[in-house]
């Protein structure tokens, strides 16, 4: 019984997932990220050219980076909340029920693992004197933790205390931290037995010591609803997901910005759009990450082109990215009956993202005096002006033509 329930609720949730993924890898995200990465390994490779092997913090930088891969991927259960109630009496199965969810939550790590560790191998190259061909053993180690860390989930879901669930928690990072230290300045043979020992120990042990305890239900359903809200806010970026529940924060220290925007009838959409970039956490939060990467790379990339080309391209995300909003308020039903112009909510969503990216390009420009000349700061900042401008005025309202065009299919 408990089989066919992870069957159909898997079966169930992929489906769900190729359907949004149509939205997600559309061409022009796809373009932008080609040459985003284009852009990133170029300045990787050109940064990898003005290291040697005497540069110890490489190897350092691996060992954070690889204990910090461990930790990618959650232990997907498919719980609900009616579970509590119908799947109790099943308590005893769902031993088996978690052994399936945790070889499907084994395959989106190992792709992260496999591509995470190409990444840091040209660098380790570079620094120490590891070879390409290393990477298998760094593969398998990784794996094998990978393992032995959503075993710690499942003990979590039977840990009452949350204290006793960080300090779980807190022991795996520490064991996981010692073991790519071994790998990275020991040997990745050392490394590899390592991490076989601790998952001989844990079978031994971990095990005998799980079985003595009972799941925590309501814990384990909150933990399963956060992680499905996180990949659906994620969606939501690019297409409207009717199931997801959005969350809001009281953040008064920003009321000044709301005051800015009257409260008049024919602002009625200004009012509501900033109110809703400001206290809801996946739009702002989404631009002050993507303002703070880009203002990062500006710092550190080179030459010129390069830097000017990655501006305009987080430009591009940022405000590709925000476009959801203009649909926030499709749902509620004193938007829809309220006698506004349709043209209002056009206009106010082009009003809100040009400031935006207006914002975001004074952040880009201000951290370009540190490497860029006069000259080639007034070009950046009259490029950003002009892209933020055409994307606000022109791209966005075709784009926007198109989504709802989609919608009403």
């Amino acid at each position: 019984m408990m089989k066919d329930i992870w069957k159909k609720r898997s079966a169930h949730y992929q489906k769900k997932m190729i359907r949004y993924s149509k939205y997600i890898l559309n061409d022009h995200f796809v373009i932008v990220f080609l040459f985003l990465f284009g852009a990133l390994g170029y300045a990787y490779s050109e940064f990898l050219k003005t290291l040697s092997e005497a540069v110890i913090y490489g190897r350092i930088i691996a060992v954070f980076y690889l204990t910090c891969l461990t930790l990618v991927g959650k232990l997907a259960t498919f719980l609900k909340e009616a579970d509590i109630v119908f799947l109790l009496p099943k308590e005893k199965e769902l031993k088996g029920y978690l052994q399936l969810a945790k070889r499907y939550s084994m395959i989106l790590p190992i792709v992260v693992i496999v591509f995470g560790t190409s990444i840091i191998m040209p660098l380790l190259v570079a620094t120490s004197s590891f070879k390409f061909t290393d990477i298998f053993f760094f593969v398998v180690y990784l794996i094998v933790i990978k393992n032995i860390e959503l075993e710690v989930q499942h003990l979590c879901m039977k840990m009452s205390f949350k204290q006793l669930r960080i300090k779980i928690k807190i022991a795996f990072l520490i064991v996981s931290f010692i073991g790519s230290f071994i790998l990275i300045f020991l040997s990745p043979l050392v490394g590899i037995a390592y991490a076989l020992l601790l998952t001989i120990l844990w079978f031994n042990y971990g095990i005998k010591y799980r079985d003595h305890y009972l799941y925590q239900w309501q814990s384990m359903v909150k933990v399963e609803t956060t992680r499905i809200q996180r990949i659906y806010q994620f969606i939501n970026l690019f297409t409207d997901v009717p199931i997801m529940k959005s969350t809001v924060r009281r953040r008064r220290y920003l009321d000044f910005f709301l005051n800015k925007s009257k409260r008049q009838h024919e602002k009625t959409y200004n009012y509501l759009y900033t109110r809703a970039f400001l206290r809801g956490t996946e739009y702002s939060g989404l631009f002050i990450r993507l303002m703070l990467i880009a203002m990062v790379l500006i710092l550190f990339a080179e030459p010129f082109v390069l830097q000017l080309l990655l501006a305009l391209l987080f430009l591009y995300l940022t405000g590709f990215q925000l476009i959801p909003l203009y649909f926030h308020f499709d749902n509620m039903a004193m938007a829809v009956l309220y006698p506004i112009d349709s043209l209002q909510k056009l206009k106010a969503i082009k009003q809100l993202l040009v400031n935006l990216l207006l914002i975001e390009s004074l952040g880009i420009v201000v951290i370009s005096f540190v490497r860029l000349s006069l000259l080639e700061i007034a070009l950046l900042g009259f490029a950003l002006i002009l892209f933020s401008l055409l994307f606000s005025y022109f791209y966005l309202p075709s784009r926007i033509n198109k989504m709802e065009k989609i919608q009403r299919r």
